[in-house]
């Protein structure tokens, strides 16, 4: 318990300063692992849409491939010269049909439309883009002939949808990567007019939401430092075909997902630093009740000198170890001259500050090795370790001229203080604390009955006033 009074500082500095370690370790953990897992997403965003990205536009080329093959069969097999029977349009009905089954996402259709709506169609050879419940739908049209009757035309319209490509499931993440992402997206076939849209991530599956050419051109993105975005420009002289793609600023709900996966071991290093704060509170009250319990044992309450018991315990270590490493201790017993008259006086408040006068003085008197003590009402010990008797003399003659030339102030008045010392040299090993003390107050009693304000040596007659 000693050892822990006297580096009780120490001790607490120390238990802070490891709570301030480990938090800011834990703190360093934890921003490394938020800054991994940033990048780690936005890597894995990039790659997400670059993967989406090629497999659309590689899916729009496959389905303008598809048109422009029907469009060469259809030239291969050019239908019969002349009008077009009922035979022939119901034989090309079920071939269309039948090559519509074995591609998917194909649809071809044989249709009779009447001569008045021919006009306003598109080119036989253009296919039209169009989004269209959520997929993007090319149609192309080819004139076939007219029919017998000269009332409508014949027309085989083909068709293809491409869909949003499924997400992966949520067990291998892919949807919490791609969650609340934006794409926008501008469209470009040939001569035709510009499809625009955007693709949104959320739920788990993408879908493709209509946009404007407003909305594209305000929505462009600048540069803004800390942001990343998704840029892609495809191009296919072939076939005509420009696509161009930029994102929303990626990751956009990181915070809340760092938190989602993350939460348990949060939790966990939060709550080791709650008991590190806790622990560290209770170390910290542990020692200052110690220090007070330590000290409400071993000091007077007025004064905050050391009390008799204390005293005693410091004087017997000290004469153990002049024991043995042979030095000379001497002690002092003072008593304040005329004290019952200054309580009279002033009252027991005006005696309380003469004592702690008495005590800061003492205090700052005698050496930073010597002991100061109370050991009782108006009585101090004073314990000179490594001290002969003439410099324990000495020692009480600058006690006396200190006293002679201050003066307590209490309630407006000055209070003047002396006392009588009883000066002794220890003996040597054959003699106990306690004859050292019993030696020490007979010299003092000595010097009050030559008068006080003195003190009395046990060498007479050096005794003298001072």
């Amino acid at each position: 318990m000693s050892w822990v009074v006297r580096h009780a500082q120490t001790i607490k500095r120390s238990c802070w300063i490891t709570v301030a370690v480990l938090s800011t370790l834990i703190v360093v953990a934890v921003v490394d692992r938020y800054q991994r897992q940033y990048v780690m997403l936005l890597d894995s965003q990039q790659a997400l849409l670059a993967q989406r990205s090629a497999w659309g536009y590689a899916s729009l080329l496959n389905d303008l491939q598809t048109h422009k093959l029907q469009q060469s069969m259809l030239m291969a097999n050019p239908p019969p010269k002349g009008c077009l029977s009922d035979v022939f349009i119901a034989g090309q009905q079920r071939s269309t049909a039948t090559q519509s089954a074995d591609v998917e996402g194909l649809s071809q259709y044989t249709l009779r439309v009447p001569i008045h709506q021919l006009a306003p169609m598109p080119k036989p050879q253009a296919p039209r883009i169009r989004l269209k419940d959520s997929g993007i739908h090319m149609t192309s049209r080819q004139l076939l002939g007219y029919t017998c009757d000269g009332r409508y035309a014949v027309i085989q319209e083909t068709q293809t949808r491409l869909e949003p490509q499924p997400l992966l499931p949520p067990q291998a993440l892919g949807s919490a990567i791609a969650e609340g992402l934006i794409v926008h997206v501008a469209l470009t076939q040939g001569q035709g007019p510009t499809l625009y849209f955007d693709i949104h991530f959320s739920a788990g599956k993408a879908t493709y939401l209509p946009a404007t050419e407003a909305a594209w051109s305000t929505s462009l993105p600048f540069q803004v430092q800390g942001e990343e975005r998704f840029f892609r420009h495809y191009a296919n002289l072939h076939h005509g075909l420009l696509m161009r793609i930029y994102s929303d600023p990626l990751a956009p709900h990181f915070l809340s997902q760092f938190l989602s996966f993350n939460g348990f071991g949060l939790l966990l290093a939060i709550g080791v630093l709650a008991c590190l704060l806790l622990i560290s509170g209770l170390v910290t009250h542990l020692i200052d009740a110690s220090v007070v319990q330590h000290q409400a044992a071993t000091r007077d309450f007025l004064t905050g000198l050391y009390n008799r018991r204390a005293a005693m315990t410091r004087a017997e270590m000290e004469l153990a170890r002049a024991t043995r490493k042979p030095g000379s201790v001497c002690v002092l017993m003072l008593d304040m001259d005329h004290f019952k008259q200054i309580n009279d006086t002033h009252g027991h408040d005006g005696g309380d500050q003469v004592l702690k006068f008495l005590a800061q003085l003492l205090t700052r008197t005698v050496r930073q090795q010597d002991l100061v003590a109370r050991i009782g009402g108006e009585e101090f010990l004073i314990l000179l370790p490594d001290t002969d008797l003439p410099g324990a003399q000495q020692m009480a003659n600058r006690l006396l001229q200190a006293l002679r030339t201050s003066t307590v102030e209490y309630a407006g008045k000055r209070i003047g203080v002396t006392c009588s010392l009883g000066v002794c040299v220890w003996n040597g090993p054959g003699e106990s604390v306690q004859n050292l003390l019993i030696r020490a107050d007979r010299l003092l009693y000595h010097a009050k009955q030559q008068g006080r304000d003195r003190f009395a040596s046990e060498r007479l007659p050096d005794s003298a006033l001072a």
